[in-house]
């Protein structure tokens, strides 16, 4: 298997729907990628797919930071659609997109330039959340993931194609990406009443009804990430979802930031797939009644969380990968196919360090990445980890 080089980029999201995209190569293929002096790639593509690294808004020219969230978005666009460009792609073929940013209160803002770039009939998943701190000062970051072929963007009835800066969800073959949702009342942008639970099952429902429209249902889910504003609302929220989302359960990941659109306690954002699905359950790890540690679907394999406590951020990442790797192989694939990567920060003051122990495992062809420091993570825990896996057909 050869390999072969790749950039990075990202982009944004809005209001109630949010997505996440990690995805799967259906055609047969090569996979090149090309070491960085940051420890992950600019894109990787695999097959049909290319997966692009989280982008903020430096000049290419200049490395500097463009000043204000219009001028930041602007150029942030611009890197990504250079990186597409020089790929073969365009942001017609993008299907899924996660913003960051360091304030809500910009997301107008941010979504009109983000949308000039876009077309109205071909507008790709978003999932927007707002976190603590992003690398260099930025106060956005976007990454993206775009597949080549025929798409078929779905609307649930009673959703107006173009209402919004996103579609609720992009169909690509066997592979749905769905937009973050949260538990919004359908055909309006209030939010359900009620305590954290309702919020939850009004989230899930409005998950299902995307789900629907695209000829699929829970028991397609294969990855799922869960945005909340409070720890103390996990056992809430791990309750309802356990009862809506059958076995094998997807690769899940609990992730708490500081804002959701429309002031929402939980955001939630999903990938759903017709394929089989088969979880990986490394030895000793043990199972989990909520979620798959990783789950095969297909050539690709998506990975839940991992997160460590331990005293230093080095021998966090190492306690991360470490287990990361486990379960790739009790899968059978390796570390080295790893395409996408998240890592969430208590403290960006850990960057540098976090960096040095993650480029031992991956010298030469790091994966894609988006890196960010989050309010919290759950209990006293340092860094958080995610990933996605890819194994080219031969």
């Amino acid at each position: 298997m050869s390999k072969r080089s790749h950039q990075r980029v990202g982009i944004p999201s809005i209001s109630v729907f949010i997505f996440l995209c990690l995805a799967a190569c259906q055609q047969p293929t090569t996979v090149q990628r090309s070491p960085l002096s940051p420890p992950f790639s600019p894109s990787i593509e695999v097959g049909d797919t290319l997966y692009l690294s989280g982008q903020v808004g430096l000049n290419a020219k200049t490395k500097e930071l463009a000043v204000g969230i219009e001028a930041e978005t602007k150029v942030t666009m611009k890197n990504l659609q250079r990186e597409l460009q020089a790929k073969g792609y365009s942001f017609a073929d993008v299907v899924a997109t996660h913003v960051w940013m360091t304030d809500l209160n910009e997301i107008v803002k941010m979504s009109k330039v983000y949308r000039s770039f876009l077309e109205d009939n071909k507008l790709p998943t978003r999932t927007t959340v707002e976190i603590s701190k992003l690398a260099v000062g930025a106060s956005v970051e976007i990454a993206m993931v775009a597949v080549r072929g025929q798409k078929k963007y779905i609307y649930p009835e009673g959703t107006i194609p173009g209402g919004a800066p996103f579609s609720p969800g992009v169909l690509v073959g066997d592979r749905l990406f769905l937009s973050g949702q949260a538990g919004v009342i359908p055909g309006t942008l209030k939010l359900v009443e009620g305590n954290f639970r309702a919020h939850v099952i009004q989230t899930l429902k409005n998950i299902k009804t995307v789900l629907k429209a695209a000829e699929m249902d829970f028991s397609n889910i294969v990855s799922t990430e869960v945005f909340m504003t409070s720890e103390e609302q996990f056992s809430s929220m791990n309750e309802v979802y356990v009862s809506m989302v059958p076995d094998p359960k997807p690769a899940r990941i609990p992730i708490l930031v500081s804002a959701i659109p429309l002031g929402s306690p939980v955001e939630i954002t999903m990938v759903a797939s017709r394929k089989v699905k088969r979880a990986s359950i490394p030895e000793a790890m043990g199972k989990s009644s909520a979620y798959s540690r990783g789950l095969k679907v297909g050539n690709t394999m998506h990975i839940s969380g991992v997160f460590s406590s331990k005293e230093t951020i080095g021998e966090g990442v190492t306690d991360c990968l470490e287990r990361v790797k486990r379960i790739c192989q009790s899968g059978g694939f390796s570390e080295n196919e790893i395409v996408e990567a998240r890592v969430y920060l208590e403290s960006l003051n850990d960057y540098d360090d976090m960096n040095l122990a993650y480029r031992k495992y991956f010298p030469d062809a790091p994966p894609t990445r988006a890196t960010m420091e989050v309010p919290d993570l759950p209990g006293t825990n340092k860094i958080g980890m995610a990933f996605v896996a890819v194994k080219p057909t031969q």
